[in-house]
């Protein structure tokens, strides 16, 4: 017989134990597509035009600070571009 105070434990760990593999996934998934430079609609084709390299994509999302801008959002971190116009490396002609 499980009481329902251990029920509610087992229920809120495996629920918390799932919820971090979930956001661990989305986690991972993002931070290869930052070193790729892509968006998630380039990794579904073979396409890489923004892909400037791993350390020149990580200081194109984060900064010019990006060692330490990601332990505290508040760090400015002043980004290489405007925002509107990135760097090319490829064709943005459509395959």
């Amino acid at each position: 017989q499980v009481t329902a105070r251990a029920f509610a434990f087992a229920f809120i760990a495996d629920t918390c134990v799932v919820g971090f593999l979930l956001v661990a996934a989305f986690l991972f998934f993002h931070v290869i597509l930052m070193l790729r430079g892509q968006t998630t609609r380039e990794w579904y084709s073979t396409r890489q035009p923004y892909n400037l390299g791993t350390l020149a994509n990580v200081r194109e999302c984060l900064g010019k600070y990006w060692y330490i801008c990601w332990l505290c959002p508040l760090i400015p971190s002043p980004l290489p571009g405007d925002g509107i116009n990135f760097k090319v490396t490829g064709s943005l002609e459509p395959l």
